[in-house]
């Protein structure tokens, strides 16, 4: 199942954590206890005053320091990014924009309630 919109389905991340972080090849995946979402585009880390992009060095280090965080916040903002606030106010943020990007969709969300999913 499809929904017009990600609002109600984001919202199923507050108050999750985020459980595990895997690296596949060219893209990652952003566990919840739950759903997830496949990264195929940009990801910017930002906590405690440092932001790394992805795959510069120390990203694996920042992004991993995030497992365990919970989920304060979700914004999407349609053709700019998806971002992730934790309670600590770090934040993890997914570039819409078609630039950087390699392929047609920047993420894949997938294992909500009702079985939803939104791709992007």
């Amino acid at each position: 199942m499809t929904i017009d919109g990600p609002g109600s389905l984001f919202d199923q991340l507050r108050g999750e954590q985020l459980s595990a972080v895997t690296f596949v090849q060219d893209y990652l995946q952003l566990w919840f206890d739950g759903p997830g979402i496949n990264v195929t585009s940009r990801l910017e880390v930002a906590s405690h005053g440092q932001s790394i992009v992805s795959w510069e060095p120390g990203f694996r280090d920042l992004l991993c320091a995030q497992i365990a965080k919970i989920v304060q916040q979700v914004r999407f903002e349609s053709g700019k990014s998806l971002t992730i606030t934790f309670e600590d106010r770090s934040e993890l943020s997914i570039s819409l924009r078609p630039e950087d990007r390699d392929v047609a969709e920047a993420f894949f969300a997938h294992g909500f309630k009702d079985h939803e999913w939104f791709s992007n």
